[in-house]
């Protein structure tokens, strides 16, 4: 019997080889030239972004150039022009730096450079306090049930009182799935933002933060002075959360993970504290008072 087995699978195994064998080959790559890069010197060699966002091509002359996945020069670093190998590490989107690691085989050295990144965010329609025009945004990703964010309302307020002309604060929505009335609460205050009084109900929600519940938005609404048939009407309306919808996308973009998360001009704030805060706001008027780029 076990000479059957045997036989039978050593059988099988021939007919299958047999079959693979006489079947056309299936396998090849499709192939296209997606993107060229014109480079202003001779390129020496090239690295890119883990996440495939950014291209980097160190080149004769010392020169590193930073394009963008559509392939526009966003930057140029002048470097050691005895640097003839590039490497690269990090993820924004988890929070690991972008990291360039340059080496010289003639001076046998290598050099790390860790870069910042701004992102694009869109604040169109996003409640904001301070002059509309400000040079330095800052973009605040909050929940209301999330008890970090009620702390930050203090910093915020510092550094408004400290650059009254120069800074913007934008509030954006993050409510996280592990709070249960994160999202009512951001469409409570959507609602509230309708009626020109959001920051008076986003106060109110973060001192309320323990209680919050539908009975709680409606008289939070009535001790501001709501039009209630109108906060009711607009509360949870398909307008309403579609706003939102696009608030939390908008920070998937940006690669929010967890609330609250400021960015500064789109560069995000790591530490969150005055300190931190000051020095990237410092480093932006900078830019603006050399006449650099605002990204």
């Amino acid at each position: 019997m076990v000479f059957i087995f045997r036989h039978f699978f050593r059988c099988l195994s021939i007919i299958c080889a047999a079959l693979l064998l006489s079947s056309p080959c299936q396998a090849g790559v499709d192939w296209e030239i997606s993107n060229t890069l014109k480079t202003p010197n001779t390129p020496l060699d090239i690295a890119a972004s883990l996440d495939g966002k950014w291209t980097f091509v160190l080149t004769e002359g010392g020169k590193l150039l930073i394009y963008s996945a559509k392939g526009t020069l966003e930057e140029t670093i002048a470097v050691d022009p005895t640097m003839s190998q590039i490497a690269s590490s990090g993820l924004q989107g988890a929070n690991l730096p972008d990291r360039i690691y340059l080496a010289s085989s003639k001076n046998k050295t290598i050099q790390t450079i860790t870069l910042d990144f701004s992102v694009q965010i869109n604040i169109q329609g996003a409640p904001f306090l301070g002059p509309e025009n400000a040079p330095v945004t800052i973009v605040e990703f909050s929940d209301f049930e999330c008890p970090y964010c009620g702390t930050v309302g203090t910093l915020m307020e510092e550094v408004l009182a400290k650059h009254p002309k120069d800074v913007k604060v934008v509030f954006k929505h993050f409510p996280l799935n592990m709070h249960k009335q994160a999202q009512s609460a951001a469409l409570a205050s959507m609602a509230a933002h309708r009626q020109g009084k959001f920051w008076a109900y986003h106060d109110l929600l973060f001192e309320n933060q323990k209680t919050l519940s539908e009975a709680k938005y409606t008289e939070l609404a009535k001790k501001l002075g709501l039009d209630l048939e109108k906060f009711n009407k607009e509360y949870k309306a398909p307008t309403n959360q579609q706003a939102l919808a696009r608030d939390i996308y908008d920070a998937q973009l940006a690669g929010v993970r967890s609330t609250p998360t400021i960015f500064v001009n789109g560069r995000l704030l790591k530490e969150r504290n005055i300190k931190d805060l000051e020095r990237l706001i410092g480093q932006e008027m900078g830019k603006r008072n050399k006449g650099g780029p605002q990204r």
